[in-house]
């Protein structure tokens, strides 16, 4: 399985994480020093608020962006065994917007939409629920969310075909949801696209049906147009270090010179 991953955007992502979560903390701490100033009393509680919802946001995104191993690498790992025909393109550019996970396979491209949530996971058509007492989802505020996988996955199939027709490019797209922690629960009802586990990806992928008229030159120009930008990490392609045999070259040989005429 061949990689490519735009690594810039894992390092602006670690980057904005640590400065919202400083600059919330920073808006807390204040919040408590505005807080002695009766005629400050609602700046004070506007700062807390404020504070508050930046410092959990940041901390969500250090918790996904600067721990080890992160989402994209858990699915390197998880489909490993796929051969070269298959490419996974993290966090690549399309149109405005980024798409996390992406795989390029013999029938198409398959969109990725990542999980790393624990617990028990209710779905029912679109609707998603993390179930849980108060306490604890107090406790997980700061930690990986749900969301609405099916809407995001759906969101980031629109905007992949958009740029492939963008490109004059015909492709199929399809997408699947993926839940990476070893120790979440899922009830599924009415799925809008398949929901997995995260050991249960490669041996999907492999059934995936392929598409003789999505060619191979397609399906290069297709990773091109996702793995252009700075800092991205492409699969190495392999040359041998043997230095070339020197080749001897043999005379021709020498004719031998006409006999003189007689005289």
């Amino acid at each position: 399985m061949q990689i490519v991953r735009h690594a810039q955007y894992v390092k602006d992502r670690k980057r904005r994480g640590r400065w919202m979560a400083l600059l919330g903390f920073l808006l807390l701490s204040g919040s408590l020093f505005i807080a002695w100033f009766p005629e400050f009393l609602i700046v004070a509680y506007v700062s807390m608020l404020i504070g508050f919802v930046m410092f959990n946001i940041g901390m969500q995104l250090i918790g996904k962006w600067s721990r080890d191993p992160r989402n994209d690498q858990i699915l390197d790992h998880r489909l490993k065994g796929l051969g070269d025909r298959y490419t996974v393109i993290h966090y690549p550019q399309v149109g405005k917007s980024v798409i996390e996970h992406l795989l390029v396979y013999p029938g198409g491209i398959l969109v990725m939409t990542a999980k790393e949530v624990d617990g028990k996971i209710s779905q029912v058509r679109q609707s998603w629920r993390k179930k849980g007492g108060l306490f604890r989802r107090l406790f997980s505020f700061s930690g990986p969310q749900v969301g609405n996988p099916s809407f995001e996955t759906e969101n980031a199939i629109k905007k992949v075909e958009a740029f492939l027709e963008e490109n004059q490019l015909e492709v199929d797209v399809s997408g699947a949801v993926v839940f990476l922690h070893p120790k979440v629960e899922l009830e599924i009802t009415e799925p809008d696209f398949p929901v997995l586990h995260g050991e249960e990806m490669e041996e999907f992928v492999r059934d995936l049906p392929s598409d003789e008229t999505f060619t191979e030159e397609e399906r290069t120009r297709v990773i091109e147009l996702l793995s252009q930008g700075a800092n991205v990490e492409k699969p190495v392609v392999e040359r041998s270090s043997r230095r070339p045999r020197p080749v001897k070259r043999v005379a021709a040989p020498k004719t031998k010179s006409k006999a003189k005429a007689s005289a």
